[in-house]
């Protein structure tokens, strides 16, 4: 009984021990240049550009402005309150734009680009405006 639980235990730990497991993504860490390495052509780049723009311009600026307007509170209440009620939709769309565009949807979205070349509708149409733009910084030099 005890040469069985023994060899059984034995087997368990080196089944364990010796197989292969995945490497998981921390895809919080990762940077652009680590998404500039996934690029295959100009759109590729465009998404990457068009993710980083929209979480590190627009949605952490539209969040700064609520803890502004709490530190003012302490000078003013009445003028704090006003602003609150303005900055809060900021807050809540800035919260929404970083979890629409977080690093783990662009490296699935630079994946599935990479192996079936189609975008998602919102993507792709994101990706063609700011495309059109780059046209026409072109033009004008």
């Amino acid at each position: 009984m005890i040469k069985s639980i023994l060899i059984t235990l034995f087997l368990l730990i080196s089944l364990s021990s010796f197989s292969q497991k995945e490497d998981k993504i921390k895809y919080r860490k990762l940077t652009y240049n680590d998404f500039t390495k996934l690029s295959i052509n100009d759109t590729s780049a465009v998404i990457i550009d068009v993710f980083f723009d929209k979480k590190d311009n627009t949605a952490i600026g539209q969040m700064s402005f609520l803890p502004i307007t709490v530190g003012i509170f302490i000078i003013s209440p009445q003028l704090s309150i006003g602003l609150t009620a303005i900055s809060l939709p900021l807050f809540i769309n800035g919260s929404y734009l970083l979890i629409k565009y977080r690093n783990k949807k662009l490296h699935m979205v630079l994946t599935e680009y990479a192996k079936t070349k189609t975008l998602p509708k919102w993507v792709r149409k994101k990706a063609k405006k700011q495309l059109e733009y780059y046209e026409m910084i072109k033009v004008e030099y």
